[in-house]
């Protein structure tokens, strides 16, 4: 790691550092006597005011009157560590110890000073015996994962992630951030290719039918229906010779190779649609959602894992602007969703890959990955509403290897949703003489008709999750 890190995450241990200063200076014990009293009371003021040079010598002249106050010492230790004065903090700290003081936080104090005397080691043991007396402290487990980065202890600082991601969201992300990829890197020579086709078989699972009255901006997001009040979500795509579209096929386990695309990935709101219904995505990673619409767009994130389906973020994305969001989600959770909260038809389904050997299957089915390093892998096969798939293989130099996928439709797995669509939905825009964009309106306003065959109903074909 670099020494420009190294700064950064330094910086980033002091903020934790003055947060919880505050609470320990006012754990002082009841002053010996006038002078004593005295000199807390302005010490802590002080030390509130951010004046620590002068409350070190108030805290200096309360130990002349009362040595043997333990938290007094402690306070004194903090002091100094916030002029950067380690050393002699550290002498304070171990005479508080010697004292009889201890706590969580007085133990943090102490491992934040080795930490700054690059005394890591000893910082990490001091910050884990802080964290044995109060598990609470979001702060010490960010401030450990950055020193267990430091000691090149990279899992160790990944466990750290997924605890903080139970307490604190934010110090979560931004310590996933400064963690490096399990994934290096490098040249490939000699590399294979994956070539295949994603089937599927049976009955095609129908799509999902959304009514528009129970949306907002109905005469704007009517452009895409299918001109009686409905959208028409496609879960599953499938062309005549049977190919699945909008699966992601992963190669696992690939520890080295090409490089991730250096692009961020867009995902384009035109028409209350999404251009992209599934993407390939790392944990962490930041789309860009760039919305085309003369109206705004509630954008949600979730992440899945087993049963669960919780909602991570929620912001409007205003009418012709863009927004970077990010993917960070449960460390392990295999899928990350992005909708609109007010338009739920508009939505793209993410699955998280660790390597950038993966690939979407086209309309046809067909997918292919280049570049492989040689050797044997698994691959997977996902569909956001089917039980993904696996495969092994092995890539050979300068060859081309081939798998395919087969699902059934009779596995397709998807909520219950009302999807009636006989007679219309309250055709609004119909009688709105104007257009959305003004100007009288002239010709029917849908512009990307969808068709549906709703002569039967089929609530009973869907089977819940």
């Amino acid at each position: 790691m670099n020494t420009n890190n190294r700064k950064n995450q330094w910086r980033s241990l002091a903020v934790g550092f003055w947060t919880v200063a505050c609470v320990l200076l006012w754990t002082a014990t009841a002053p010996a006597g006038p002078s004593h009293e005295n000199s807390l009371r302005k010490a802590t003021a002080l030390s509130q005011a951010g004046n620590w040079q002068a409350a070190i010598e108030e805290f200096q002249k309360a130990l002349k009157e009362n040595p043997g106050d333990s938290v007094t010492q402690a306070n004194l230790g903090v002091a100094l560590s916030r002029v950067d004065r380690h050393r002699e903090a550290l002498l304070a700290f171990q005479k508080a110890l010697e004292m009889g003081y201890d706590s969580a936080t007085f133990r943090y104090f102490r491992g934040l000073s080795l930490a700054k005397l690059n005394l890591l080691e000893d910082a990490a043991r001091e910050i884990e015996t802080a964290l044995k007396k109060d598990s609470r402290m979001v702060h010490a487990d960010y401030d450990l994962g950055l020193i267990y980065l430091q000691l090149g202890r990279e899992d160790k600082a990944r466990e750290r992630v997924k605890i903080l991601y139970k307490r604190n969201y934010k110090l979560a992300k931004k310590l996933h951030d400064q963690i490096p990829l399990d994934y290096k890197i490098t040249s490939v020579d000699q590399g294979g290719a994956l070539k295949g086709r994603v089937n599927l078989v049976g009955r095609v699972p129908k799509p999902r039918v959304f009514h528009l009255i129970h949306a907002p901006n109905i005469e704007y997001c009517s452009r895409i229906s299918d001109g009686q009040g409905h959208r028409i979500l496609y879960d599953f795509t499938v062309s005549q010779a049977g190919g699945l579209k909008d699966t992601v096929i992963a190669i696992q386990g690939i520890k080295k190779g090409k490089p991730f695309p250096r692009k961020m990935q867009t995902l384009r709101l035109h028409r209350c649609h999404v251009n992209q219904y599934v993407i390939g995505i790392r944990n962490g990673e930041n789309l860009l959602v760039e919305n085309t619409d003369p109206i705004k767009h509630e954008i949600a994130t979730y992440e899945i894992y087993g049963s669960h389906r919780n909602q991570i973020s929620h912001k409007s994305v205003l009418p012709l602007h863009s927004q970077v969001r990010s993917a960070f989600i449960k460390p392990g959770a295999p899928e990350f969703i992005l909708k609109c909260n007010l338009h739920p038809f508009l939505q793209t389904r993410g699955y998280i890959i660790d390597n950038p050997y993966f690939a979407i299957s086209d309309t046809e089915g067909h997918f292919n990955i280049e570049n492989i390093p040689p050797g044997t892998y698994e691959v997977t096969a996902w569909h956001p509403f089917i039980p993904i798939q696996k495969g092994t293989l092995t890539i050979e130099t300068g060859k081309t290897a081939q798998l395919d996928f087969t699902f059934k439709g009779e596995d397709a797995r998807r909520k219950l949703y009302q999807n009636d669509t006989k007679g219309n939905r309250f055709n609004t825009w119909f009688d709105n003489k104007k257009t959305f964009y003004g100007g009288l309106r002239k010709d029917d306003p849908v512009e990307v008709l969808q068709y549906f065959d709703n002569s039967e109903r089929y609530i009973g074909d869907l089977n819940p999750y």
